[in-house]
């Protein structure tokens, strides 16, 4: 539709300088609207901005040029203050670009209602304002056009690069309000306040746009509006109630919204920017999210913690506000400019920002006008107060000498230049050789090769080259494209990426089988990842991997390889493309090395030190303030069977702060069911500073699994009682100045096994020691039993009254008694649902397991909680499995306890190893420790029952009986009274304690002392 009715002669407007003008055309969306540049320019036209499809607002240096346009049917130009009724005649999207006239032609824009000041002290330091997830995030190089035009940066990461204000800037806007389901939706959009901001938006990249032709750059910016009434912008979050640092929770729900699945913040920006720049082609883009803090509504006028906006130097966002620290929205255009220059690497100048500011330099160029003392700055720049000069078309912002160098008009390095291959030669010999000049780029210039498949538009090849000319590669046959980039990625000193021209090649080249991955090391348990690297056109490959998994594989990407078995591996591919095939076969591709068997000790009594295969990395690191670096030494202790230890010496270190690393050889956990590691350590506080930590961690070769098993510092890893040691350096002197400590390697199963140890230490510290390392294979026991009180002749099994009455308890009991564990820690639970298993196996009760020493029987070497069945099976926590014993493969005594029956143990030593050992109690015929150790009843064997004391006795008169307790606990006056619950005293385990009448607990102790000698005694038997 044409209105050159309603607007006015324009031929008849006087030639002035940069006349203001509006352009409107038929164009579908944005990308057709970028297309329509070049007509635009020229004919004469200084695009500013695009603001809508088809709607583009800027300049002519000579309105008469534009005649021409204004004769087509598809163009309407307007250049005249229109009225409400000829705007609202617009389509609607184009009525911002009319508005937006009329507010120029009006002045609006050089005379805020308020021209309130610019408070920079609560602007963000955008240097400092970083996510964790920035940095070199995965770039979807695919992203191209409708021909091959990749999305290109400079660089081989997708760190952002919006370095130089030239071309056309893709920059969207979203105005941020949130949905409610999170933070309450306090301030809402109107649209009013939308139009509003996009006006000043719109004013902001005018100036700049008129700022950039002055120093000879061509700057056009599409605005990508985003309005709550899209629903992009809405999500769970309201922005001016939260600190500036939790931004990523909006930008990233928002670029949810767009459907970015992306890690991270920036990833999902990132990728949503190069979209971005292909459908717009656009030479860079950013986003802008505002917040909604509309003083009508009652909103603050800061964020949280203060903040009023900021931007990243060189992008990808910035984060501003509607009404900023109570200005009004004529400040708008002001501030978004500033926060566009930091998105092209201009610096801030005002003097509240880091006082870094003023050594920084970009593009060669210093920034001499920080207002801090550093610098003391002058000048009023907008960098600094955000001011600009002029009127109409031409204002400009008002920009420091150096400005110009920061957003990349002036001064920036010359591109690098392709030389070989160029013009679509064709390579028909591997290795592919590509050449470049770096056309005297700075000294601290880094290059950056990259080479994408033109049919697929996907980047192969990213390399970072420093001041090297040359690379040879491998590719397959097809067609492809390369460029250089050369520039600087550093916020100060750095230089603007520039890239060459894009260069197409083609590789013709022989089918050769290669594969990269070979002559590799490893330890067995860890994995090498083969990568195809066959030339010619290769289109089925076949892999063969003797002595891995998978042993074999089709296709061009195998999986990562893993080798258990040790020894010397083969690895070979065959590649065909249809007419012949390749066959390339590397014998001793892979070495795959065992580590130290179990079951291993490590004493530290050979004499060397660090033992044979054990490392110590750099003796260790240390802070100022005193000394170097700290690490582990050896010798002698005195006392406990030790003649020598590790240790490190924190007494005479006098650095601030210290640490000492030790690693172990590798370990072989590979086959292993049930490892552990077993180490003893012993330190005393020098004072109530002394804070030494030990760390021991486990990591595999690949270092892909990593478990931290054992953290300890200060009084927790104490072993001499608490006692400062002052006045000299502490070494333990007795078995009990040392602590055992024993660790499950669950983790590590499967893996060949580094293990470290760390101490960290700072000024006056003590000596930290560890000795007699081990690692060995832990022991499962089949084990089984009956005990007497819950035993039923009848059924062949034990009662389950304390499961289905729901009083069994779901964590061990024995811990709350007084127990202690050797190797074990108590405090074992059991999951509900097994507790809901009925029949043979349904849980009787927990009891304890230990085992002894052949040598001193006495001697308890590992004890730990488990549960019984209704079989008289002895099981694990999980209610099927043997019970795992922290004990390396030997011949020890089995004793078998509970919390009201006399405990009992082997007669005989038996064997423990990594298989299961079975151990069964209940026939008649098992021989136990002592006399009489088992009751003997109905052709099987159980353990007594009538420790109601828990003193290991049964007796029924006297003092300490176990009849007295019973009775006091249903009262002492009614004998015949009950009480119910899981109880010491409830000797028949039936849930009730009784001591009267039938099933009551009483007679059990009368029976087992004998029935007609109410003063016999029958002790346990357990030594």
């Amino acid at each position: 539709m044409r209105l050159s009715a309603l607007l006015g002669c324009f031929c008849a407007l006087a030639a002035t300088a940069q006349q203001p003008v509006v352009v409107l055309t038929e164009a579908a969306d944005l990308g057709a609207s970028v297309e329509q540049l070049t007509e635009l320019r020229s004919a004469g036209m200084r695009v500013a901005v695009i603001a809508a499809p088809g709607c583009f607002i800027g300049s002519a240096t000579d309105p008469a040029s534009l005649n021409t346009l204004a004769q087509r049917s598809d163009i309407t130009l307007i250049a005249t203050h229109q009225r409400a009724s000829r705007i609202n005649a617009l389509p609607h999207v184009q009525r911002i670009a009319a508005h937006y006239l009329n507010a120029l032609l009006d002045g609006v824009f050089e005379t805020p209602d308020v021209l309130a000041p610019m408070d920079w002290a609560a602007h963000d330091d955008v240097a400092g304002h970083v996510h964790t997830d920035d940095g070199s995030v995965g770039q979807d190089p695919s992203l191209r056009g409708p021909s091959f035009d990749p999305a290109l940066t400079w660089t081989c990461n997708n760190g952002y690069h919006s370095e130089r204000m030239e071309g056309v800037i893709a920059a969207s806007f979203f105005f941020v309000e949130s949905n409610g389901s999170i933070d309450a939706n306090q301030y809402s959009w109107t649209q009013p306040m939308i139009d509003d901001v996009k006006l000043q938006a719109i004013d902001a990249w005018s100036i700049w746009a008129y700022s950039a032709s002055l120093h000879g750059a061509t700057v056009t910016a599409v605005m990508d509006w985003y309005e709550p009434a899209g629903g992009i912008s809405v999500q769970g979050y309201e922005p001016i109630t939260r600190s500036s640092w939790e931004d990523q929770l909006w930008i990233s729900a928002i670029m949810t919204n767009l459907g970015r699945t992306e890690p991270g913040v920036t990833g999902k920006l990132h990728a949503f920017h190069g979209e971005r720049r292909v459908a717009l082609a656009a030479d860079h883009a950013f986003s802008a999210f505002i917040a909604c803090n509309p003083p009508s509504q009652g909103a603050p006028s800061q964020m949280a913690d203060g903040k009023i906006g900021y931007a990243y130097l060189g992008g990808p966002y910035t984060q501003i506000l509607y009404r900023a620290n109570g200005w009004s929205t004529s400040q708008v255009n002001r501030v978004y400019g500033h926060e566009v220059g930091h998105i092209f690497h201009a610096f801030d100048e005002y003097a509240s920002s880091p006082s870094s500011n003023c050594s920084q330099l970009f593009n060669g160029a210093q920034n001499l006008n920080y207002h801090g003392s550093s610098c003391n700055g002058p000048a009023s720049c907008v960098m600094v107060d955000n001011s600009f000069t002029g009127s109409g078309a031409t204002r400009q912002w008002n920009l420091c000498a150096h400005t110009p160098y920061h957003v990349g008009w002036t001064g920036v390095a010359p591109a690098p230049i392709a030389t070989v291959p160029i013009n679509d030669s064709v390579v028909t010999s591997m290795p592919v050789v590509l050449r470049w000049t770096d056309s005297g780029a700075p000294p601290n210039a880094q290059t950056n090769v990259q080479v994408f498949d033109r049919n697929s538009g996907v980047r192969v090849l990213c390399e970072s080259m420093a001041t090297v000319d040359t690379l040879a590669i491998t590719l397959v046959n097809g067609l492809y494209a390369w460029t250089v980039g050369n520039g600087v990625a550093f916020s100060s000193n750095g230089y603007a990426g520039q890239l060459s021209a894009l260069v197409p090649f083609e590789v013709n080249a022989p089918l050769h089988a290669d594969f990269s991955g070979e002559g590799q090391t490893i330890c067995a348990g860890a994995s090498v990842q083969f990568t195809d690297q066959s030339t010619g056109a290769p289109n089925a490959w076949t892999w063969s991997f003797p002595g891995g998994n998978p042993s074999t594989h089709v296709g061009q990407d195998p999986p990562a390889v893993i080798y258990v078995a040790p020894g010397s591996q083969a690895v070979t591919l065959v590649v065909q493309d249809g007419l012949t095939s390749d066959t390339l076969t590397i014998a001793a591709a892979v070495i795959v090395e065992a580590g130290a068997p179990l079951d291993f000790v490590q004493d530290f009594e050979s004499g060397v030190f660090p033992p044979v295969g054990w490392e110590c990395p750099s003796g260790g690191i240390g802070g100022p303030g005193g000394q170097g670096g700290i690490g582990w030494q050896s010798d002698a202790t005195m006392g406990c069977g030790t003649n020598t230890a590790a240790y490190v010496p924190c007494y005479g270190f006098s650095g601030q702060y210290g640490r000492a690393d030790m690693r172990s050889v590798h370990l072989d956990l590979v086959q292993a069911t049930a490892p552990y590691l077993r180490f003893r350590h012993a330190y005393a506080r020098r004072n109530t500073s002394s804070n030494e930590r030990l760390e021991i961690s486990a990591r595999d070769c690949d270092f892909n699994v990593y478990e931290e098993l054992f953290s300890q510092q200060g009084a927790d890893l104490v072993t001499n009682g608490g006692a400062f040691v002052s006045g000299q350096a502490y070494a333990p002197t007795t078995c009990g100045e040392w602590r055992w400590t024993t660790i499950p390697l669950d983790e590590m199963i499967g893996y060949t096994t580094e293990l470290e140890f760390e101490v960290y230490t700072g000024a006056n510290g003590q000596h930290v020691y560890i000795d007699d390392i081990q690692v060995f294979n832990g022991a499962p026991l089949m084990l089984r039993a009956f005990l007497q009180g819950p035993y039923e002749t009848g059924a062949g099994m034990m009662r389950d009254d304390l499961r289905t009455t729901g009083l069994l308890p779901l964590t061990e009991p024995y811990s709350a008694l007084g127990w202690t564990f050797e190797r074990h820690t108590g405090g074992q639970t059991v999951d509900p649902a097994i507790l809901a298993v009925p029949g043979a196996n349904a849980l009787v009760d927990w009891v304890v397991v230990e085992v002894r020493s052949t040598i001193d029987p006495t001697q308890i070497l590992c004890s730990r909680p488990a549960l019984i069945q209704r079989d008289g099976d002895v099981v694990d926590v999980d209610g099927t499995s043997p019970v795992r014993l922290a004990i390396a493969a030997g011949s020890y005594f089995i004793a078998l306890r509970h919390r009201n029956h006399l405990g009992v143990m082997t007669a005989t030593p038996s064997t423990l190893g990594a298989t299961p050992t079975l151990l069964d109690l209940t026939p008649a015929s098992t021989a136990s420790w002592g006399t009489n150790g088992l009751r003997i009843a109905n052709n099987t064997a159980q353990l007594w029952a009538g420790d109601a004391t828990g003193n290991g006795q049964v007796k029924y008169a006297g003092a300490g009986n176990d009849r007295d307790p019973i009775l006091t606990l249903i009262g002492g006056f009614i004998p015949t009274n009950t009480v119910s619950g899981y109880l010491r005293h409830d000797l028949n385990l039936n849930g009730q304690v009784k001591y009267a009448g039938s099933a009551n607990d009483r007679d059990l102790i009368l029976l087992n002392v004998g029935g007609s000698v109410p003063t016999a005694v029958r002790s346990q038997q357990v030594p």
